[in-house]
């Protein structure tokens, strides 16, 4: 057999394979004594037919699965003599047996992109560092309350007010303010709230009370010239309720469980805060780390490769999205499909610069430290995970990214700006 390996453009190769007719002849041969075993003709029990007859009637058709079978092998068989990291499939562009020369193919391969480490140390970042104070711990007391308000229905001659809680029978009315026939729905809930087209007309309205409101739906395309006309309602209330929030007290704090006090449940939150802090802090640092590492070590993908990832990223994504005009959508995943793989390929390249790793050992001690902060049996995780080869190469995946970043964090020259906790929303949003 001649295997010849022949550089193309950027990632391109061709494979380009001579097997001898005799070899190809041994495969064929195999194949057929194991497809005469199984193959049932008229006339003869199964697996008794002369391999002659077989040969005869199926011998084409075996020939040439034979052939599709031994062309993954030569192909990874070349691949691994030359050393080729390929990624993808091979294309299989031309193929032809002759019974005198044997069998000629060439394959076209994508091999992974060389990636050169120009610079990746002693660079310049500023990390933001989010201070919790009084007013972010009242506000996550507050939202606590809000998680566990009861609902209270109001006295019949009570007005709806911002935040109330409505039951309401919908009868779709025409511009003209006459019904729509079966086109009727009875009891939906709505919060009320002043800046919303369709509750804001409910504002002081009574039980027994109806009021016209509307909806305008958003226009299908962005581009759209004006919006869609209006739908309109005749909304008769049939109940107002609000939300009782409970007393902010030591009694609230026992229903936590840890908390016995009011003041202990405060500690207990500003102590998650800070965690959820530091955790949006780095976070923020590691994403522009790698930024600017892609950008400082640039190198071009695999077009085939690269296509064929951020078509599969977007199905993933599309159905969390669902209402994003689709161009759109399938534009931000591609770029965040394109991130992603260049800082594979690139953080490969940096663990094995690095001698960066993540042992059995490592992945070990996570586990326990998982399960015993949610009291779960360590040892069942560990067998759980270790056993299952998907799970475990993930974690040692996730692990090895985050050992990665923390080795980088250590060799850049990070300056620090502190802003406070609740201003966080107006940073600069990451895309993930």
């Amino acid at each position: 057999m001649d295997v010849k390996v022949i550089p193309a453009e950027k990632w391109k190769r061709y494979i380009e394979v001579t097997v001898p007719a005799a070899e190809v002849e041994s495969e064929f041969n195999q194949a057929l004594r194991r497809y005469q075993k199984r193959v049932q003709i008229q006339g003869f029990r199964k697996g008794k037919a002369p391999l002659n007859f077989v040969k005869q009637i199926y011998g084409d058709a075996i020939r040439q699965e034979a052939i599709e079978e031994m062309v993954p092998k030569i192909l990874n068989e070349a691949r691994e003599e030359n050393r080729l990291k390929t990624v993808g499939p091979a294309d299989i562009e031309e193929m032809k047996y002759d019974e005198q020369t044997g069998l000629n193919f060439r394959a076209a391969v994508e091999v992974a992109p060389e990636v050169e480490l120009r610079q990746y140390k002693g660079l310049e970042f500023e990390r933001t560092i989010y201070d919790i104070d009084e007013q972010d711990v009242e506000e996550a007391l507050e939202n606590l309350r809000e998680q566990n308000a009861t609902v209270k229905k109001l006295e019949d001659g009570a007005e709806a007010r911002a935040e109330h809680i409505v039951t309401v029978d919908l009868q779709q009315i025409d511009a003209a303010g006459f019904p729509i026939i079966n086109e009727k729905l009875e009891n939906q809930r709505f919060i009320v709230a002043a800046d919303n087209e369709f509750t804001a007309p409910l504002l002081g309205a009574k039980t027994g009370d109806t009021r016209r409101t509307s909806y305008t739906r958003e226009p299908k395309e962005l581009t759209a010239a004006e919006p869609p006309p209006p739908t309109f309602y005749q909304a008769t209330i049939k109940e107002i309720m609000e939300n009782v929030l409970p007393a902010l007290d030591d009694s609230f704090a026992k229903t936590f469980g840890k908390s016995q006090t009011l003041e202990e449940l405060k500690e207990d939150v500003r102590t998650h805060l800070k965690q959820r802090a530091e955790q949006r802090s780095r976070g923020d640092l590691h994403h522009e780390i790698v930024d600017e590492l892609l950008k400082v070590n640039f190198f071009e993908l695999p077009e085939k490769m690269a296509e064929s990832y951020a078509d599969k990223f977007f199905e993933k994504v599309k159905a969390q999205f669902a209402g994003m005009p689709e161009e759109k959508l399938k534009n931000d995943a591609r770029a965040t499909a394109f991130r992603r793989l260049r800082w594979e390929f690139l953080r490969e390249r940096l663990t094995a610069a690095e001698n960066i790793d993540v042992s059995d050992e490592e992945i070990r001690n996570y586990l326990v430290t998982l399960a015993l902060a949610n009291k779960e049996d360590p040892q069942r995780l560990i067998n759980r995970t270790m056993n299952d080869a998907g799970k475990r190469e993930t974690l040692r995946s996730d692990l090895l990214e985050s050992k990665t970043l923390q080795f980088l964090e250590g060799l850049m020259q990070i300056r620090e700006r502190h802003v406070p906790y609740h201003d966080r929303g107006q940073q600069r949003i990451i895309a993930v």
